[in-house]
């Protein structure tokens, strides 16, 4: 599994990370927002990012329905 550090560096290798000031459709602001098409043009990135998110996802999803 990909460290948070490591994710964090593809992101930026990638120039898929934004950093600034962004305003979500939510109405939210944030800092930081990932650009997926930067990713995407990347299939072995895409596939290794997208296995992280769904190991980390079901991992945290089993912990709150098992508590």
């Amino acid at each position: 599994m990909l460290s948070y550090e490591e994710s964090l560096k593809i992101l930026k290798e990638t120039n898929a990370l934004l950093e600034g000031h962004f305003i979500l459709s939510s109405g939210l602001h944030t800092k930081h927002y990932v650009q997926c098409a930067k990713i995407l043009r990347h299939p072995a990135i895409s596939k290794i990012l997208s296995s992280y998110i769904v190991e980390k996802t079901s991992t945290n999803f089993i912990k709150r329905n098992l508590m």
